[in-house]
Order: C-alpha cells, then sequence, then structure tokens
C-alpha cells in the first residue's frame, strides 16, 4: 500500500512501541466506557423485565418511552462505532487515525441520554463524568487537528492543557461549585460553546490560509458533519436554555422533548457519516472506506422506525391532553395502520436518497422499468401485418417482441412489434419508432439494416434483415467461454460498427451479447449490432429515453450509472470491455447478489484481471481488457477500435 503524505505524518509504522501503545489507551477506553454503560443498564433492564408487561403495553407511552430512549441512544452508539471500529481495523498504524476511532467511539456515547443519565446518578458521577469529558475534548481536538493531525496555527496547542483541565473540571467533580449540573445551566453552555466555537473557528482558520485543494475537501465534509450535532446542541440545549422553565408533564415540554429526541437521530449521525465520505472521497488515511450499503440501510430503517414510535408518542401526548381519558391503545391502533402503509415506501425514499448523494447512484434501479412489468403479449402470429406474411414469434424481449416473416418479394425478414402494453403508451411510441429512424439511418454491414417501419391497426414494427444465426449471449452459453483470437473475430465488426455510429453523433448505451447477432449465411460469420432503443443522439435536446432503463446492468458503465445524460461513446467502450471479459473467462467482471451492489462495484471495484480466470492469456490483451472497464472515461480507449487493435497486437 502507498502512503500518502498526509498519512505518512502520522504513521506509526517505524514506531511499533508506541503503536502498541496508542492501541492500548484505545483498548482501555473503549473497555472502560463498556463497563460503565452495562454496569448502570443491567439493573435497569432487570426491572423492566419484571415488570407487568401486561400493564406495560397497555400504557403505551411507559413501552414506548423505553423502547424510544434505549433505541434511539443504542443507535446513535452503534452508528458512530461502525466507521470508529473500521478506522482502527484499517488504519491502527496511523496515530491520527486512531484518535479519530477513540473520538467517534466516545463522542457516540457522549451524545446519548444514557450517558448523561449515568453522569447524574448518585456515585457514578464521576464515571459518567469522564465519559462527558472525553467525548468533548475528543470533539474539539478533531477540530483543531483534522484533517493532517497539526495543530493550525502551532500555538494552538498550547490551549489543550486549558481545555482537558476545564472538561474534567465540570465534569467529574460533583461537589466542586464548578460541576456541570451545578455551575448553572447559562455557565455550562457558556463554557461548552466557547470551547465547541474554538474548534469550529479553528477549522475554518485552516481552510482558508493552510489548507491544500485536497484538505479543503476533506475539510468541507468533516465540517458539514460537525455542524449536525451542533445545530442540536444551539437549538435544543442553547437557543431553549432561555425558554422558561416549564412543568415537565406539560404537553409543550414533552413535545420538545420528542422532537429533540427526533433530531438527534439524523443531526448527530450527520458527523460518522459525513467523516466517512470525507475519507472515502478523498483516500484519507491512505484507505478507500465505503460503508456496506446494508448496514447504512440497517440504520436507516432502525432510525426511520424510531422516528415512528417517536410520532406516535407525540400524538399520544397531544391527544391524551385534547381528549379527557386514556385513549392510547386506539391512537397506537390507527397510527399502526397508518405505519403499515407509509413506513415502506419512507424507507425506500430514504435509501434513494442516500444512493443519490452518498453512493453517487443517480438511476433508479429500484423501480422495475414498465417494459419489463409488461406482462400482455403482442401475439400476430400466422396473421399479416400490411405486406408482410406468415408472422412466426421468434424472439420475445421486455419492450417487443420478433417474428420471422416474408415481405412482398417473398423475402425472409425480421419484424419487431412493439409490446401492446407498451403500444398504448406515447412515450414508449416515440421511442419505438425513434429507434427505427435512427437506425435506418445508418449505413454499415456490421449495423442492423432496417427495411421499412410504421403503425398499422396500433401495431408498431420494424421491419429488419432477418439474421440467421444466434446471438453471442447464445454461442456463450453453448461454448461456455471463447478464446481471445475468435473473440477478436466476433467483436472486430461490432467496434467498426461503435466508431461508425459514434462519429454519426449516436451512443449505443446497450452493449451486451445478445444485441450482437451473428449471420451465419457469411464465412466467416458476422457480427451485426441491433436494438437501439435507448441510443443517446449527441446533443439531442430530448427525453424520450429516460424512462428508467438506460443500459443493463451488468455492462452499464459508471457515467451512466451517476449521470445517463452525459455519455459518450466511451461508455459503450466500457459495456464492450465487459463483454470481452465475459466472452473470453465465460463470467462477468462483476458479479454481485443485489442490483445496488453491482452498481456500486461498477462505480468503485477495480476491473479483475482476466489472467486469474484465463492463465494463458496474454498480458497485453488481460491490461487491454482493464483499460477497456477503467473508472474514469478518459483512462478508457478513445474509439471500440483502438480497443481491438491493442487486443491483436503482439
Amino acid at each position: 500500500m502507498s502512503t500518502s503524505p498526509i498519512t505518512n505524518e502520522t504513521s506509526l509504522k517505524n514506531k511499533p512501541g508506541l503503536r502498541w501503545a496508542l492501541i492500548g489507551v484505545w483498548g482501555a477506553v473503549v473497555v472502560y466506557t463498556a463497563m460503565v454503560l452495562g454496569t448502570v443498564l443491567s439493573p435497569q433492564f432487570a426491572s423492566f423485565q419484571n415488570s407487568n408487561m401486561a400493564q406495560i403495553i397497555l400504557g403505551l407511552p411507559t413501552l414506548f418511552q423505553f423502547i424510544v430512549d434505549y433505541g434511539v441512544d443504542l443507535l446513535l452508539m452503534f452508528g458512530f462505532s461502525v466507521i470508529g471500529g473500521m478506522l482502527i481495523v484499517h488504519r491502527s498504524d496511523d496515530w491520527f487515525a486512531i484518535f479519530t476511532s477513540l473520538f467517534l467511539i466516545t463522542f457516540g456515547v457522549r451524545v446519548t441520554n444514557l450517558a448523561n443519565t449515568i453522569a447524574l446518578i448518585p456515585g457514578y458521577e464521576t464515571s459518567g463524568g469522564l465519559i462527558l469529558a472525553m467525548g468533548d475534548i475528543g470533539m474539539v481536538l478533531f477540530s483543531m487537528l483534522f484533517p493532517d493531525g497539526k495543530f493550525v496555527p502551532r500555538w494552538l496547542k498550547l490551549t489543550v492543557p486549558l481545555l482537558i483541565i476545564t472538561m474534567l473540571g465540570i465534569y467529574i467533580f460533583p461537589n466542586s461549585p464548578f460541576f456541570w449540573n451545578t455551575m448553572g445551566k447559562s455557565n455550562y453552555l457558556l463554557v461548552t460553546t466557547t470551547w465547541y466555537m474554538i474548534g469550529i473557528l479553528t477549522s475554518v482558520y485552516r481552510y482558508i490560509r493552510h489548507a491544500t485543494l485536497a484538505q479543503k475537501q476533506q475539510i468541507r465534509w468533516a465540517f458539514i458533519g460537525t455542524m449536525g450535532p451542533f445545530s442540536w446542541f444551539l437549538i435544543f440545549q442553547v437557543l431553549l436554555g432561555f425558554i422558561p422553565t416549564m412543568d415537565a408533564t406539560t404537553i409543550l415540554a414533552t413535545s420538545i422533548q420528542i422532537v429533540a429526541r427526533l433530531a438527534s437521530i439524523f443531526l448527530f449521525l450527520m458527523l460518522p457519516l459525513f467523516i466517512t465520505i470525507s475519507i472515502a472521497r478523498t483516500k484519507l488515511f491512505d484507505i478507500d472506506l465505503l460503508i456496506n450499503r446494508s448496514l447504512v440501510y440497517g440504520i436507516l430503517t432502525i432510525g426511520l422506525g424510531l422516528t415512528f414510535a417517536l410520532v406516535l408518542g407525540l400524538i399520544s401526548v397531544i391527544f391524551r391532553n385534547i381528549n379527557q381519558g386514556d385513549q392510547s391503545f386506539m391512537i397506537a391502533t390507527v397510527f399502526a395502520v397508518s405505519a403499515g402503509a407509509l413506513f415502506q415506501p419512507a424507507r425506500k425514499k430514504l435509501q434513494r436518497f442516500v444512493d443519490r448523494f452518498f453512493y453517487h447512484i443517480q438511476i433508479d434501479y429500484q423501480k422495475t422499468p414498465a417494459e419489463i412489468r409488461a406482462e400482455s403479449e403482442t401475439i400476430v402470429t400466422g396473421t399479416t401485418l400490411a405486406s408482410y406474411h406468415g408472422l412466426n414469434l421468434i424472439g420475445r424481449g421486455g419492450m417487443a417482441e420478433v417474428y420471422s416473416a416474408t415481405n412482398p418479394k417473398r423475402k425472409a425478414v425480421a419484424i419487431k412489434v412493439l409490446r401492446a402494453t407498451l403500444a398504448s403508451d406515447e412515450q414508449f411510441r416515440k421511442r419505438f419508432m425513434r429507434e427505427a429512424q435512427i437506425v435506418s439511418g445508418l449505413e454499415h454491414p456490421n449495423i442492423v439494416r432496417v427495411m421499412d417501419f410504421g403503425d398499422e391497426n396500433g401495431a408498431y414494427y420494424i421491419v429488419m434483415e432477418l439474421l440467421s444465426g444466434p446471438d453471442l449471449n447464445n454461442l456463450l452459453k453453448q461454448e461456455k467461454q471463447i478464446t481471445l483470437p475468435k473473440t477478436i473475430n466476433l467483436l472486430r465488426g461490432v467496434a467498426d460498427a461503435l466508431d461508425y455510429a459514434h462519429q454519426q453523433g449516436l451512443v449505443h448505451r446497450d452493449i451486451k451479447p445478445s444485441n450482437v447477432m451473428l449471420d451465419s449465411s457469411t464465412i466467416p460469420s458476422r457480427s451485426v449490432l441491433t436494438d437501439f432503443g435507448i441510443a443517446k443522439i449527441s446533443d439531442a435536446h430530448t427525453r424520450i429515453t429516460n424512462t428508467g432503463m438506460l443500459g443493463t446492468f451488468d455492462y452499464i458503465a459508471p457515467e451512466q450509472i451517476q449521470a445517463s445524460a452525459e455519455v459518450d461513446g466511451r461508455a459503450d467502450v466500457y459495456a464492450l470491455g465487459v463483454m470481452t471479459y465475459q466472452l473470453v473467462t465465460g463470467s462477468l467482471p462483476f458479479e454481485r447478489p443485489n442490483t445496488g451492489a453491482l452498481l456500486l462495484a461498477h462505480l468503485n471495484a477495480p476491473a479483475p484481471d482476466a489472467r486469474e480466470h484465463i492463465h494463458g492469456l496474454p498480458r497485453h490483451a488481460a491490461f487491454a481488457i482493464q483499460r477497456a472497464m477503467a473508472k474514469d472515461p478518459d483512462d478508457r480507449f478513445a474509439t471500440a477500435g483502438e480497443f481491438i487493435k491493442t487486443l491483436e497486437s503482439v
């Protein structure tokens, strides 16, 4: 692994003694924190389990309070600990990575209600207060040191002892007049807010005066993350601190508590999320850290469930104050029915937001394209269509069916007919006829020839030459894998066809084996490129193609995933590279268990070396395939023909 300038300055690779000492400190702090939490939690859980469950369920506010209080706290601790744990696993040889990991774990505990409650329990004030102090110290120091582990300006390191003394002084000495719970809320907020502002202003100063371009990008993401907890602190601690004391039983006080808990889920979790983005986007700590999407979705789902529970609690409080008597059970029943209908759509929208914002997956792969959902068939076998006779079904796709037929000159042709269900949709009709117009204007021996197109009695059709051979997909199924020389012979004509189409300002956008037909009437067989249904015309101001299907996902280029409207011929080169890999190895380069993971692999996973499957494959050919599948279009071959020439060079 190469070492970046940043990690080189904070590396402990040449200091094994210091490294293990810091890892020991990390472990001791984590164990201490877990022990304090466990010591206090155990009696509370035992008390809850010994309660009459029937009374708890009937007294829904009690049950919801328990679930929400502990659920939110556990979610926050888990969300912070995930990134902290991954950092210590990946970069335990970097002192700033160890510090960042420890800061995230302790701060994730510090922001919970549980930690604040422990710090007020008689006998546990010092134990709980130490956790609060470590969290606040870590937050301020992180703001001062991020992203390179240096104090800017240098004299700022002189404030660290004062920071530590201040935080320990207000948190771990319960009998002191400066104890955080007895010094007065305004004084406590003044002290903590001042230190937080020092950390933030230090980060701003570094950004403006000293940061490099890469560091500025890192600071921006981390700064956005710190604004989440800081905003919560300002709103629910500082601003609300000026509101006169309210009776805790009033509806306003209860509502504020519920809203604060709800806001804490999203505002606090902004910090680990954006620190993760900062690390992943800029390879900070020399790692490409990407949290598993399933884990992110799991945290979001739990958070959404807790949000629904909090809303239920708020509605219950409001309803009981409006109506005399406890109607909690009836409210819970009504809300449960509503929540059941809203939860799944809300979860999908939240996942969609994360895909777009965090993973840069711009296409909505969760929505099955309409052409695939269409179940009705357009069977015209045995009938005539205008001047074409003897139609027989020979193939069926998601958008159309293909028939063999004879034209007035009794010559065999292929007729592509738009499915009946889709023919009633104007968008699909335009798209289908647009394909006919596009291909009819192309004249190339390796592009399927269109002879006629039109519509008759609601049936939209394209008449093409009938090709006698199979497509490459069926050929691959028969032969399992294809030798490199034969692959080159099969794809040379496809590459010529793509370069010709690109010169005409046309990008195919759906290159795959099933869209390459073989014409066995010629020797050798002629490879023919078909199906321009989702092709893009360069500079064309059209929205016809935005129907949810932007290329088969096994072959889709990263730029199609990120911004489907901004692609050029190099997207076809990428798909051609994927197809070449599949033909010579017999397997796809990116095979993942679900669509989302597959798209992420196209975006982030390095192109595999085909020689891992085919040991006799020439090195230059394997490198050429990898270059064709480069993530950045600028790193690929400029043309498909250049790719094929490199493959066949000795």
